[in-house]
Order: C-alpha cells, then structure tokens, then sequence
C-alpha cells in the first residue's frame, strides 16, 4: 500500500511539472503573450507547483525511510534522485523566478535566463522521473 502511495506521489509530483512545461507554460504565453501578467502568472504557478512538490517529495522520501520497501541501494537511488529535484527546484524558486519576474519579456536577458531556468527545471524533472523509475523497481520479481 505505501509503494503504491508513494509511486502516486511521485507520478503526481512529475506530472505537475511536465503540465508546466509542455501544457501550461506554451498556452499561456500564446494567449496572453510576453506581459507582466503572464510573468506574475507563471511565476505564481512555479512557486505553488515548488511548494507543492516539496510536500510531495519529503512525504515520498519519509515513506522510503521508515517503510522500508527497498533494497538499501534502491533506498539511496531514490533519495539521491529526490534530493536532484529538491535541490533544482529550489534553485528554480530562489535564484531564478526572482530575477526572471524583474526582467523585461523578450530581451536577450530574459532569454538567457529562461534557457537557464529550461535546464534546472528540466533537471529537476528527470529527478522526479528518475525516483519514478527506481520505486518502481521490487527485489522480489
């Protein structure tokens, strides 16, 4: 019951951010365009999926640690993986959206800065993907 949980969690935390790069993300700059109120929104966004999946992670990561499912290699697998995804995310949230939020919208700044936010996201995604991966994985099969 606690793998599968923890597998939903850590489905749940990985499908919240591929919804924002490939669904919400895209949209949202094709309907209201390079403003300040697509900024804030996806800004806004970014923070409560973060928020959301440090809940979602930490729950995953006590499952791990006191349920005791995997092997001891799986175990350090998963929160290696999962401390990728902390650790990105947290950049994400502290070092990038900040700066993103006070620059102009389509300058070379903001450019470089959303190809620097493309790669700890997407970084942080393969981190979700990765704990995936390894919780899925049963020693007795």
């Amino acid at each position: 019951m606690l793998a599968a949980l923890r597998s939903m969690l850590l489905g749940l935390w990985a499908g919240s951010l591929a919804g924002f790069a490939f669904v919400f993300a895209p949209v949202a700059f094709a309907n209201v365009g390079p403003t300040p109120a697509f900024a804030a929104t996806v800004a806004a966004t970014l923070e409560n999926l973060i928020r959301l999946g440090d809940i979602l992670g930490i729950v995953c990561l006590a499952i791990t640690f006191f349920a005791r499912l995997d092997s001891r290699r799986v175990a350090i697998g998963i929160y290696a993986t999962v401390g990728v995804a902390f650790i990105c995310t947290t950049i994400e949230a502290l070092a990038i959206i900040p700066v993103m939020q006070h620059t102009p919208l389509l300058t070379p700044a903001y450019e470089a800065l959303h190809t620097r936010s493309s790669l700890v996201f997407g970084a942080g995604l393969l981190g979700v993907l990765a704990a995936c991966v390894l919780a899925s994985h049963r020693a007795d099969r």
